[in-house]
């Protein structure tokens, strides 16, 4: 993702910029190493057999460290991960550039057969209380390998009096709301995996991964009797060298810092037989400053509210709908970005998903429909203490009725379908 700063703007021109943010790849995963871990199948932590949409138990296994076992046997926290996928787009990348990269290689204007991602995790239990979620990424189409998400935990479950469960926590990360059990905020929401070289909307919030893997945070964390949720915390911007260690390309490092900067979170979720529900809200308040040498400093606001509903049937099929609003204002202008979908998965094996999205920003706004198609075959099946891979087959389709403040013809040349394979290992 490009920095946050552009040298030689003037410091308002500088913080403006913010406004003009691609949309990060936000792509999550499901890690068949807590399956070793748990000794159960993934369908058990994940929807659909294959993540990162969390059941109820997979929201418990994260909010408690990642460190159920069977039987307390330590399994070795490794797993591993390959993305593919072929895009076919409206119209031919034809100006030069496709998405930010070069029209080198094995890149050409249409129809690209690319490897999207191969990944390396150490993701489980690290001891009684301590559990990771960690990951190391190699970007097959920018060639290029860099720490990806990163939620180190120490959590316990105590009684509180009046005989209220509590589990208390801290996640480590470097993402703001990576450590969300939700999947109603950016870091995990849908589409959890998606072309790398289709066009994208230009504009979107911090809290859509303008810091990620390029800040880190501590954030403390509470649940109360397995209903009220909250959480407090703060990030600090990693200095470019510290980035550049972590594997970040100098042209997407970010040399500004934050100031101040206030994550906070509040959801309240209730199971009910076969329906689970969740709502929350969650602000992300920061003073962002574009060059660490200068005075200038831009004052940004990220409110944002979500909501999801989730019913299963006694056969295991699934129907899930969630959103997000999440407002943003920062020298005096704003922008707004939405997501809703709905979404079945028959067997824990075939689903579908249909999104609405978008962002409502100044010279910028964007509008778009995506519907997916998917097959896991193998999310049912208990690991055998062997390699247990799994593998999410799919065809996404996205349709912009708008796009960066263009309709007609410069919208929907940049409609795009992508057929993608996903491994898990």
């Amino acid at each position: 993702m490009k920095s946050l700063a552009s040298t030689g703007r003037c410091g308002r021109a500088r913080a403006a910029a913010i406004f003009l943010l691609p949309l990060a790849s936000s792509l999550a995963h499901a890690v068949p190493s807590f399956a070793r871990q748990t000794g159960q199948p993934c369908a058990m932590c994940h929807v659909g057999g294959f993540g990162p949409q969390l059941t109820d138990f997979g929201i418990q296994f994260k909010l408690t460290g990642y460190t159920t076992t069977r039987g307390g046997e330590w399994i070795p926290p490794l797993a591993g991960m390959v993305m593919a996928g072929l895009t076919h787009t409206g119209r031919s990348q034809d100006a030069g550039t496709l998405d930010g990269h070069s029209l080198t290689g094995s890149l050409k204007g249409n129809d690209n057969l690319t490897l999207d991602q191969v990944s390396l995790f150490v993701s489980g239990r690290i001891a009684d209380n301590v559990g990771i979620f960690s990951q190391l990424t190699y970007d097959g189409i920018a060639r290029h390998t860099s720490i990806d998400n990163v939620d180190l935990r120490a959590a316990t479950t105590t009684t509180l009096p009046g005989d209220h469960l509590a589990v208390l926590g801290v996640s480590l990360n470097n993402n703001p709301g990576v450590q969300d059990p939700f999947n109603t905020l950016p870091a995990w929401l849908f589409p959890y995996i998606s072309s790398n070289v289709a066009p994208a909307p230009g504009a979107s919030t911090i809290l859509d991964e303008a810091f990620g893997q390029k800040a880190t945070g501590v954030v403390g964390y509470a649940q109360l009797d397995g209903t009220w949720y909250g959480e407090l915390g703060t990030y600090r911007m990693q200095t470019p060298t510290l980035q550049r260690d972590f594997g970040i390309a100098a042209a997407d490092r970010d040399p500004g810092a934050l100031r101040a900067p206030l994550y906070a979170r509040f959801a309240g979720r209730k199971s009910l037989g076969s329906s689970s529900m969740e709502a929350g809200v969650v602000l992300f308040k920061t003073g962002y400053q574009p060059d660490r040498s200068a005075p200038e400093v831009a004052r940004i606001r990220d409110l944002g509210f979500d909501a999801s509903y989730r019913w299963t049937s006694a056969a295991g099929d699934t129907v899930t709908v969630l959103g997000n609003v999440i407002k943003e204002t920062q020298a005096g202008a704003g922008l707004t970005e939405y997501s809703i979908n709905g979404s079945y998965f028959r067997d824990k094996s075939w689903g579908a998903t249909l999104q609405r999205f978008g962002v409502n920003a100044p010279g910028l706004a964007s509008r778009g429909t995506r519907l997916q198609f998917d097959w896991t075959p193998f999310g049912k099946a208990a690991p055998s203490g062997g390699i247990d891979a799994n593998m999410r087959l799919g065809l996404q389709l996205t349709a912009y009725d708008r796009l960066d403040g263009a309709t007609g013809s410069a919208a929907t040349d940049a409609n795009s379908l992508y057929l993608f394979a996903w491994l898990a290992f």
